[in-house]
């Protein structure tokens, strides 16, 4: 059975990456774009190392994302300080040349 073939999944979140993106968007504007590579590869390397270091939060319907945002406020301390370690880690040894 496919279940991406036979179901919706459309609805289904990780609301953990809507906060790494909003906390990731945040801190690099706060950048130079002197000081730090923001080019597709570095966003993206920025984005995975956040999300394998963090919690993830699925959710399905809007309960889940009111749940998800109350519990959001306990995680709002550690999406921060992983965030700022990954933008320095990547910005130190950026995947390209």
């Amino acid at each position: 059975m496919a279940i991406r073939d036979k179901y919706d999944l459309e609805d289904l979140k990780n609301e953990t990456e809507e906060f790494v993106f909003q906390e990731l968007e945040k801190q690099l504007d706060a950048i130079s774009d002197d000081d730090i590579c923001k080019c597709q590869d570095c966003v993206l390397d920025m984005i995975c190392l956040s999300l394998n270091q963090l919690p993830t939060h699925y959710r399905v319907s809007l309960m889940g994302t009111l749940y998800a945002k109350v519990e959001s406020h306990e995680l709002e301390d550690q999406i921060s300080k992983v965030v700022a370690d990954v933008i320095m880690k990547v910005s130190q040894n950026p995947g390209h040349a």
